[in-house]
């Protein structure tokens, strides 16, 4: 499509290189030619009026060849090639594995059963120990004296996100013997 604007440009501007401008302005038999600028104005071209033996001898128009690239080339069906490789792509079917053995078959299952029993044992673990925790918490709160401040403090709610500023926070290797981060804290002034 780009290509074929091109060329019907290009012959456009031929045209109106090979006609001379007409020298008088006021003879009736004198036509104009208006030529596409544009290739998206080629939709709009008008056919050029016959010219005068006043204005030069007329050329012949040279016929334009299009070009076909190899890579756009049609398939049998008429389709373009390379929509029929995305289409026999598309269409290729699924390949399945072969079926494995009554071995293999009873070695998966006892995989599968042995990390199942395994995650729902540390499932298990996690939420009994964070259950512990909420009934000792609990249990401690409930053996403050009623009516008292402590126990106000007890059951007051902070807001502050995050881990308290002494817990340590876990890293992948050990700390450094010797390290002590307050030396790198730049304060500002």
């Amino acid at each position: 499509m780009i290509s074929s604007q091109r060329l019907l440009s290009r012959a456009a501007a031929g045209a109106l290189r090979r006609r001379p401008a007409p020298t008088s302005s006021t003879s009736p038999a004198t036509g104009t030619f208006s030529a596409p600028v544009s290739p998206a104005s080629h939709y709009h071209t008008t056919t050029p009026a016959l010219l005068s033996d006043e204005e030069g001898p007329k050329t012949k128009q040279l016929k334009v060849k299009k070009k076909v690239k190899n890579s756009a080339k049609k398939a049998e069906g008429g389709r373009d090639r390379h929509l029929d490789v995305i289409l026999r792509a598309l269409d290729a079917p699924v390949l399945k594995p072969p079926p494995a053995s009554e071995e293999e078959m009873q070695r998966r299952h006892d995989i599968g059963k042995a990390y199942n029993i395994g995650t729902w044992e540390q499932h298990n673990a996690i939420h009994h120990d964070l259950n512990c925790k909420l009934r000792l918490k609990n249990h401690a709160i409930d053996m403050l004296p009623k009516d008292s401040m402590w126990k106000e403090e007890a059951l007051k709610i902070d807001y502050f996100d995050g881990p308290p500023y002494w817990r340590g926070i876990p890293t992948w290797t050990p700390p450094i013997p010797g390290f002590d981060p307050s030396e790198f804290i730049h304060e500002d002034e």
